[in-house]
């Protein structure tokens, strides 16, 4: 049968990349009898390869790993997955003694993955087209459906744990996750564990979590010290001791545990009386905490990793004596051999030539390789040893260059795990994509698939079993039909922050009843989020063995039993014109401001002073970039696509006091900040008159090409002690300083990008401005600020003269009379150096060609010069009361319109008036 060779070969590639010395052949012949069990796998070393990060494992070291699968009676008896005691210690790679053979056939491996996942790429992108997708889709959907109704999952006994000693050599670090229980069962539908039911419409699965957590160690044992043998017996002993918790564990989460409940109907598409998938999550409680030690030792790590990561290809040259005494040898032999040499090498001429030839070599063979059904060893071979040669990106280049010449001369092509045009009966190639180019080939499965390997018979069974129809498919859902619903709720969840962990909390985050939904309606390819949060509490540091609440819904929540916040997202909804909808309430809160938290926290969050931050920031910059330019690729696109967004948000008005002293006390003087209600909705094009070229002008039909928001700030009002609560519902009073304030203003976002065209424009309306001042508020105010005592300013830091560097001098002394050909080379585009010069003109610096650069592809790019954003304000009214003894002695109205004008352009504010 096929399904054997197929569990096989995907059990064989999957393993093969992680285990070390898989047998294959006990693998085939445990899969055959329906019994697989492997026990005490030892996982490679650089099995977190594909991750891209400077780690390594340590040890590994998989338990036992059991697949029972009863063939006789596949369709309709449950298939048992089993994995147990799974440990990794994980270390970073530059505590591993360097090996040239084993680190060579390393980064081999790699090369030949990302060989796989490109090709693997191009054949989904060349399939894309296929007519008959859909009806793969449909397939796919309904063997997933029936794999999982069959499916019981267990998975125990997991830990994974890091170490570095190379971060803070005088602080050792460890954290880890550990996982004692996951599973997925069968169950009737009042979700107790029973056999399968394979006469039953719906079926159910229960998924339970037991004790998930994470932990972090600062000066923590290093188990890595040991064998590999030794640590894995550590590990093992820990993971089981459920009992007692070793005293050097530190939690950053506490252990969950979670339920969830899986409804599937695999009939959906024909009664539509159920979801296809009905999921409801629920986590009873999530425990987050975070000490000072913990969080300077995580930047301590992150600013590591990047380190770490640059210094990957100088680890070959690290001298094993003491560094110390070596640092110079290492620094000038790793950087001449890394940096400079091949550089060198690279744009000589006679390299280039060398290149070109291995290109046009391995474009040759590759050839050879596609149109031959089994090319020769001698053609294999020498194509690895000329694909050792070149990068990711030249192989890639001549295969596809290979590829065209091929195409163009009419030749076929081969390709393992693709079938051939004579034995292309049935649409079962998605499951070639299993086998790749590395992967074993049995005798029973042949690189075509397993379509033609199937009988008339085991097709007619197959379909049966997972209820699917070739001739009768309904693609046509109906457009208010959910086929899947996922439920969530989340009970409570805290986060502590602590200067250490016997001392009391600095802050606490609790959240109460946390719910969200999420529905597809593929019928009408639409998708609704719904997401509500009762409660929401801040408590600061304790003051005589009482916590301050800092923030706090439960007053304000008791009045009206509304949710605290409510959102709701959807796209393509039923009702209305729009293609985006959302909709997002909030009820007030009270902020209260303590001192003492608030510098707590300044001094937690405060890096120590030995702490270099640079290489930090530069990568933290480096990912900010790069998620800047997908976010703006995502909006580029929603603008260009111009899709209409419903919007509605209403947010209550939440206020802030602060207390003099910095300590909330009702007998003291306090101010009192009122946000105001705060509500936004789109504009609607709805009853707006039909626009003509003839008759309107081009002001009108521009206007018209942005997408319009109403913005109301009402009620946002400044109090000074006193009753402020009965003050806050009045328009004036003695208390006020800053008189309630009602704003209006509209957003309008440009819908189509265009030099000429302002991408935003706001303008805005104060009718009125009223301020009331008096002696007694100005020094009552003065003093309340002077009285609040403020976070402890840090040091400067110190600084060291900056070296200065002696021009440098051309390596090599035939550099100084390169001709003019040569000099353009190096100045040509493809230059790895961002187009500057190889070697900088004298008496022009390096660090003006940057500026240079952006300079003139301003100039070049229109969108630069274009305005980004216009602001028209307008103030009807400003009333100024002077008071004495709450007594106007002086009132100062100002009448006139009081118009204010700027823009923002080329990346500099202009101020108008």
């Amino acid at each position: 049968m096929v399904f054997e060779s197929l569990v096989v070969d995907v059990l064989n590639r999957f393993l093969g990349d992680y285990v070390v010395n898989l047998d294959s052949s006990q693998l085939r012949l445990g899969i055959w009898g329906g019994d697989a069990v492997l026990k005490n796998l030892e996982i490679k070393e650089n099995a977190l390869s594909q991750l891209d990060i400077p780690f390594k494992v340590r040890a590994g070291h998989i338990g036992r790993l059991e697949l029972k699968i009863p063939w006789k009676n596949l369709y309709t008896q449950s298939v048992e997955a089993t994995l147990d005691e799974v440990y990794l210690l994980i270390v970073p790679t530059a505590s591993i003694k360097y090996d040239a053979v084993k680190e060579d056939r390393q980064l081999q491996e790699a090369r030949q993955r990302e060989l796989q996942r490109i090709e693997e790429t191009k054949q989904r992108a060349a399939e894309q087209d296929n007519p008959k997708q859909e009806k793969q889709d449909t397939f796919v959907e309904k063997l997933v459906t029936q794999v999982i109704k069959n499916l019981q999952v267990k998975i125990s006994n997991i830990h994974v744990r890091y170490e570095d000693n190379v971060t803070n050599r005088n602080c050792s670090i460890s954290f880890g996750v550990s996982l004692q229980n996951l599973s997925l069962q069968t169950a009737d539908k009042n979700w107790t564990p029973c056999l399968l039911d394979d006469k039953a419409k719906l079926f159910y699965k229960l998924v339970r979590l037991d004790n998930l957590f994470a932990y972090w160690n600062v000066n923590s044992e290093l188990y890595s010290r040991q064998a590999a043998d030794e640590a894995l017996v550590i590990i093992h002993a820990y993971a089981h001791s459920r009992t007692t918790i070793p005293h050097d564990y530190h939690y950053v989460f506490r252990p969950i545990s979670a339920k969830a409940k899986l409804q599937m109907n695999p009939r959906s598409d024909v009664d539509f009386s159920s979801p296809r998938v009905d999921l409801m999550v629920n986590l009873p409680e999530i425990s987050i905490e975070l000490s000072r030690a913990q969080y300077v030792s995580i930047l301590e790590l992150l600013g590591s990793v990047d380190m770490m990561s640059r210094n990957l290809p100088y680890r070959k040259y690290r001298p094993e004596l003491p560094l110390h005494s070596n640092a110079w040898r290492y620094a000038i032999t790793g950087v001449l051999e890394v940096n400079v040499k091949p550089r060198l090498r690279m744009w000589s001429w006679r390299r280039i030539r060398e290149h070109r030839q291995h290109v046009k070599l391995y474009r040759e063979l590759y050839k050879k390789k596609i149109t031959n059904k089994k090319p020769s060893e001698s053609v294999l071979k020498e194509l690895e040893e000329t694909e050792r040669t070149l990068d990711i990106f030249n192989i890639t280049l001549a295969r596809q260059q290979a590829e065209m010449e091929v195409s163009k001369a009419g030749l076929k092509v081969f390709r393992p795990g693709q079938k051939e045009e004579e034995q292309s009966q049935g649409w079962f190639g998605w499951i070639g994509g299993w086998w790749g180019e590395n992967a074993p080939q049995s005798k029973e499965v042949k690189p075509g698939g397993f379509d033609g390997l199937m009988t008339s018979a085991e097709k007619a069974k197959l379909y049966t079993a997972i209820g699917y129809s070739e001739t009768a498919v309904n693609h046509n859902l109906p457009k208010t039909f959910e086929d899947m619903k996922v439920s969530f709720q989340l009970v409570s969840m805290c986060l502590c922050i602590k200067e250490s962990y016997d001392k009391p909390e600095i802050i606490r985050l609790a959240v109460s009843d946390l719910r969200a939904r999420l529905a597809q309606r593929s019928g009408a390819q639409a998708l609704s989020v719904l997401a509500q949060l009762s409660l929401f509490e801040v408590t600061g540091q304790p003051r005589d063995k009482v916590a301050p609440v800092l923030l706090s819904s439960r007053s304000l929540a008791a009045e009206n039993r509304d949710p605290l916040l409510s959102l709701m997202f959807q796209t393509n909804p039923l009702e209305g014109n729009a293609d985006q909808r959302l909709q997002v309430e909030a009820q007030p809160l009270e902020i209260i401001y303590d001192a003492m938290t608030v510098n707590s926290m300044s001094a937690f969050f405060q890096p120590p002073d030995d702490l270099q931050l640079d290489e930090l920031t530069n990568a933290t910059l480096m990912k900010l970039e790069q998620f800047r330019d997908r976010t703006a690729t995502g909006l580029m696109y929603v603008i260009e696509t111009q899709k209409v967004l419903d919007l509605k948000v209403n947010l209550m008005a939440s206020y802030v006091i602060v207390p003099q002293t910095g300590f909330y006390d009702r007998r003291q003087n306090l101010m009192v900040l009122d946000l105001g209600q705060l509500k936004m909705s789109s504009k609607t094009r709805q009853g707006l008159p039909q626009l003509s070229v003839g008759i309107n002008t081009l002001e009108d039909i521009m206007s018209r090409a942005y997408d319009s928001f109403d913005i109301q700030l009402t009620s946002l009002q400044f109090l000074y002690r006193g009753d402020w609560t009965a003050a806050r519902k009045l328009r004036s009073s003695d208390l006020h300083i800053l008189e309630p304030v009602d704003l209006k203003m509209e957003l309008s976002r440009a819908m189509v990008l265009a030099p000429i065209r302002c991408l935003f424009k706001m303008s805005g309306m104060l009718p009125l401005l009223s301020l009331r001042i008096s002696d007694d508020k100005l020094r009552g105010v003065l003093e309340l600020i002077d009285s609040i005592p403020l976070p402890e300013a840090r040091r400067a830091p110190k600084t060291f003269p900056t070296p200065q560097l002696t021009p440098r001098r051309p390596a090599l002394p035939e550099l100084l009379s390169i001709s003019s050909e040569e000099e353009m080379f190096y100045d040509a585009p493809s230059s790895p150096v961002e187009d500057l010069p190889f070697f900088e003109a004298p008496g022009v610096s390096l660090s003006r060609v940057p500026s240079l650069k952006r300079s003139s592809a301003l100039t070049r790019d229109p969108q630069k010069n274009m305005t980004d954003f216009l602001m028209t304000f307008e103030i009807s009214e400003v009333s100024v009361s002077a008071c004495y003894c709450h007594c106007v002695l002086l009132r100062l109205v100002v009448l006139q319109n009081l118009l204010l004008h700027s823009f923002f352009s080329g990346g500099q504010w202009c101020p108008g008036g």
